[in-house]
């Protein structure tokens, strides 16, 4: 599909932010020269033979929707931390998912080091505030499953201890919308579903406790963000890949209407700039969007 559109994101990397594109790079890099700890980077980009040629051809695999999700986590990292502390903590960025929520399994430079930077966070000088997350609050990002994490962490939760398996922090923003969720493992060699950075679209965040440091849940959003987190319902329309699936349908048809036709050229120049300007750019293809299905609504049944 990707293909039949445009030419990829290729002529359009210089656009990315250049700590970004760094990270990006060295992810690549450094898994084409199969440097030890470097075997999943960029997974998603290597669903498939040949590998990618360079990042413009990796990031053409990722796909708009999945290059626009990094570029948003990157925005909100920088937000918390405008020294960028936080985000040179990332060596590598590996698999990228969209569904409940969208993000990317890391490879810290240091893990203690990316713990005590979050934890400088919370007072949110210069930047946006994250609180460490309560064992409940943490609990799907213990390893196992649910109840058996739950069953396991009893224990500690009773005692008000630490959790099990991986420490994470929320983004303290606006309850109920769109926030940064940090992940950091505790156990070495270091097991790789773990350590994640990832957007969740509904924050169940209603403020924090100051004395303990760790994040306060509001009970309906939080019950609300966890059913959409696990089981996807609710989640946001990626505009992007809906765009693309209806330009992709209409180009299978023997006879395209001129306006369906001028607007899949428009479409195929913007889409990957817009992917590459974060939230502002995801905004716009929501606009994309409207347009498209308005479009749709306009044209007889059978065009």
């Amino acid at each position: 599909m990707t293909g039949s559109l445009d030419a990829g994101a290729g002529p359009h990397v210089a656009g990315l932010a250049g700590p970004l594109r760094e990270a990006l790079e060295r992810s690549l890099a450094d898994r084409l020269a199969r440097c030890p700890g470097a075997e999943l980077n960029l997974d998603n980009a290597f669903w498939g033979a040949p590998e990618p040629r360079d990042l413009g051809d990796a990031l053409t695999r990722l796909g708009p929707t999945c290059l626009n999700v990094v570029v948003r986590i990157f925005e909100r990292v920088r937000d918390i931390d405008p020294t960028l502390g936080l985000w040179t903590q990332i060596r590598y960025l590996r698999n990228v998912w969209c569904g409940g929520s969208a993000g990317f399994k890391v490879v810290y430079v240091e893990p203690a080091a990316m713990r005590e930077r979050l934890d400088r966070r919370f007072a949110g000088a210069g930047g946006r505030r994250v609180a460490r997350d309560t064992i409940l609050g943490g609990l799907e990002h213990q390893r196992g499953a649910l109840f058996g994490s739950l069953a396991a962490s009893m224990g500690a939760l009773l005692r008000g201890g630490e959790p099990r398996d991986a420490d994470s922090w929320r983004e303290v923003h606006k309850p109920d919308e769109e926030a940064v969720h940090l992940c950091v493992g505790k156990h070495e060699p270091r097991p790789p579903e773990l350590d994640d950075i990832h957007l969740d679209w509904r924050s169940p965040v209603v403020g924090v406790d100051e004395e303990t440091r760790r994040c306060r849940y509001g009970v309906f959003i939080g019950a609300v963000h966890w059913v959409q987190a696990r089981f996807g319902l609710g989640k946001p329309v990626f505009p992007f890949q809906s765009v693309d699936d209806r330009v992709a349908a209409l180009a299978g048809r023997p006879e395209v209407p001129a306006r369906w036709a001028e607007f899949a050229a428009r479409w195929r120049d913007a889409r990957w700039p817009l992917a590459m300007r974060g939230g502002a750019g995801a905004e716009e293809a929501r606009t994309w969007l409207r347009e498209c299905d308005e479009l749709a609504a306009a044209q007889p049944a059978d065009a």
